[in-house]
């Protein structure tokens, strides 16, 4: 591996200092270490005035955007400005600091703006609301997942900009400054749970004579949040001055790691070639294949990156089965996100989009330019050179997601709602199809907006929905709805088309409620909602002495019940067929020429081909049992 060293500039100012190589010591690392430490302090000092406003439920919490503003301010901006002290210019990093207090309370405004519903709520849920309202109102968890990866990568990049004095700074940089920062968290984390062992057992040391200072003094707020605070200055300043510890570490951590990097692509290459003789029929029924691709996807570029690192050098060049398993894993990147892409766009086109979808959607942007970058960069160059591009490309489409998801821009909620009401009035759904739990919980303020829009809509289209929306606006929350909607919802029975005509289906299995899993096995939306159709087949196995009945729609696997011995209709299990058996399937059905392989257990003939039964797992007891 090699990295670029740029030499440092020797300055007398430590506020105005050289911008150091992040593999270079850092100048005048005493009075610097003060000045972190000091920051770390008043952070502390800070973080804990915050947290008590926020423990005393009177003053500031009654401002929730302005409290918790001030908190997301408080714990990323001197963290960040511990991190450019000695890196970036005065100027540089008080523009960086200003524009983060801009940008940071506009997120955090918006974020607690789109949980407003006090304009359209009715009673008792607007009381309810307000009452958690005042004390509840939290950053959202897209927001601490999506903010922490953004100021991360937007601070290497400003720091590599800084270090090569452009806007786009070159990628030994962007590589350097990103690992040095990871690192350095790594450390800092280890550091503070290290200091926090020794003194929870210098309390339990105390505790066994009867002395309780110790432990007392650790669990008050003023004690314990500016001595971490400080602890993480600390650290990041001894791994900033120390950079050889950085160096090495990083050394040793992608030479281990990168020979992870063949083994996972005889993984994925292993699955990819078992899609061919299984089908995709597997992947859809899981119900969450898009994030098991997008998974492996992130997974495998992070190995690739660890074997790229800032460029294959041609000095110490890797092993060659390294260099073979990166160019493979190059490929195999490309049909993982095809499939990705392939498995959202069913989901949207038959229940639209979600916020979970949308996120994936945006998932699928960013792994698609890794993709296809890194499969061009196979044809341009012996040394892969265009990856390069391609990660700082990445990196700048990440910031953008993260950002438009964020705010108004591109939030998931709003455009969530606006397809539901699109395909409402499009004619794609019914309006008795409308999730209206999702409405009033998920869609934020827009889906309780469109709520209370829709009861005063003069459209003909949504008449039916007027009194639902009203008792969604009445409602503490979706599961209301659900329980006071119940019996109109489900109408199973009659989307149920019984074979042999003149059958019906069991009034035991319409009545009975159907969790979306039972023992690990999906359960025919057909079962469980009125809104799907599906098939039901009397049929009687070799063996049984009474009628079981086989259901078969078009997103999950035949499934077989039966009658246990109180009469309870039970799940015996399903038939892992392909979609593609399904009308063969049918056809031997209605034509009563299905045939049983002898077997010890339930095995369908299908031409040539036996089909098993597999069994439903045992499931853990419950107090329904």
């Amino acid at each position: 591996m090699t990295t670029t060293h740029i030499s440092t500039m020797t300055t007398p100012s430590l506020l105005s200092p050289a911008l150091a190589d992040p593999g270079q010591p850092v100048p005048a690392a005493r009075a610097l270490g003060v000045a972190r430490i000091a920051i770390g302090l008043v952070q502390g000092l800070i973080l804990y005035v915050l947290s008590e406003q926020l423990q005393d439920r009177t003053r500031l919490t009654m401002h929730g955007m302005l409290l918790h503003s001030l908190l997301l301010m408080g714990l990323f901006i001197p963290t960040m400005v511990i991190s450019g002290l000695s890196h970036m210019r005065v100027r540089k990093l008080g523009l960086w600091v200003l524009l983060l207090a801009l940008l940071i309370p506009a997120l955090m405004v918006h974020d607690i703006w789109r949980t407003d519903l006090s304009a359209w709520l009715l009673e008792p849920a607007l009381g309810a609301w307000r009452d958690s309202a005042r004390y509840v109102s939290h950053p959202s968890p897209q927001l601490m997942l999506l903010l922490p990866l953004g100021l991360f990568i937007a601070q290497a990049m400003v720091l590599a900009g800084s270090h090569d004095r452009r806007w786009v700074a070159g990628y030994p940089s962007y590589f350097a400054w990103a690992w040095k920062l990871s690192l350095q968290v790594i450390f800092a984390a280890l550091f503070i749970a290290a200091l926090w062992l020794i003194l929870f057992t210098g309390a339990a040391l105390f505790e066994l004579l009867k002395i309780h200072f110790l432990g007392n003094l650790i669990g008050r707020s003023w004690f314990f949040i500016p001595v971490t605070t400080l602890a993480c200055a600390a650290a990041m300043h001894l791994t900033d001055v120390k950079p050889a510890i950085i160096a090495n570490m990083r050394k040793l951590l992608l030479t281990m790691l990168s020979w992870l990097l063949p083994l996972a692509v005889l993984i994925v290459a292993g699955f990819l070639v078992s899609l061919c003789s299984n089908g995709l029929q597997p992947l859809w029924v899981t119900g969450h294949a898009t994030a098991v691709l997008l998974g492996t996807a992130a997974l495998m570029v992070v190995l690739i990156n660890m074997v790229y690192q800032d460029g294959l050098s041609t000095e110490a060049p890797p092993e060659r089965l390294i260099v073979w398993s990166l160019r493979a894993a190059c490929a195999l990147l490309l049909p993982l996100v095809a499939l990705a892409v392939y498995a959202l766009g069913l989901r949207v086109s038959q229940y639209g989009w979600t916020p979970e979808r949308l996120y994936g959607a945006l998932g699928i942007a960013v792994a698609s330019i890794y993709a296809a970058g890194y499969a061009i960069a196979l044809r341009r160059a012996e040394r892969l050179a265009g990856l390069a591009p391609v990660n700082v490309s990445a990196s700048f489409a990440i910031l953008a997601v993260s950002l438009a998801t964020l705010s108004p821009l591109a939030d998931p909620a709003r455009i969530a709602v606006a397809d539901q009401l699109a395909r409402v009035r499009s004619g794609q759904i019914a309006p008795e199809q409308m999730d209206l739990p999702f409405m009033r919980d998920d869609g934020q303020r827009y889906g309780v907006r469109a709520l209370a829009e829709i009861t005063q809509s003069s459209d003909p289209q949504l008449a039916s929905l007027r009194e639902k929306s009203q008792l969604a606006l009445q409602s503490k929350n979706g599961w209301q709805i659900g329980a006071a909607d119940e019996e109109r919802k489900r109408e199973v029975g009659s989307n149920v088309r019984m074979h042999p005509a003149g059958r019906e289906l069991p009034l035991e299995i319409s009545l009975k409620y159907w969790p979306s899993y039972v023992r690990h096995d999906a359960v025919p939306e057909c079962l469980r909602s009125g809104a799907s159709e599906c098939d039901g087949y009397f049929i009687r196995p070799p063996g049984a002495r009474r009628d079981q009945l086989l259901i078969i729609d078009m997103y999950s696997k035949p499934m077989l019940l039966a009658q246990d011995a109180e009469d309870d209709w039970e799940i015996l299990g399903t038939f892992p067929i392909d979609s593609s058996c399904l009308p063969l399937l049918r056809d031997i059905l209605e034509g009563k020429g299905l045939q049983w392989k002898a077997s010890s257990q339930y095995e369908l003939r299908l031409g040539q081909v036996a089909v098993p039964l597999v069994p439903s797992k045992p499931g853990e007891a419950t107090c329904e049992q």
